[in-house]
């Protein structure tokens, strides 16, 4: 299972649990964008998925870093959300 966390001003932020419903869409749009987008990707080594972790001030200003058990991983994941 991909692992998707939400930084928003430098705090984590559960997107169920925000009042705005847009930006609760917007947040759970990105969520399963990424997760269909990794869905295949696992470490052949270790059997782990990436962790994607999306930071931003707002949401027009959203950037993401990846991370998993090898830098295989982390760099199959990254070519698969280009």
């Amino acid at each position: 299972m991909i692992d998707v966390r939400f930084e928003v001003g430098g705090r984590r932020v559960n997107p169920n649990n925000l009042g705005n419903a847009l930006e609760k869409a917007v947040y759970s749009q990105v969520r399963d964008s990424i997760t269909k987008s990794l869905r295949g990707v696992r470490c052949s080594e270790h059997g782990s998925s990436p962790r994607v972790t999306v930071k931003g001030r707002s949401l027009d200003n959203l950037s993401f870093e990846v991370e998993g058990c090898c830098q295989d991983l982390i760099d199959r994941a990254l070519r698969q959300l280009q």
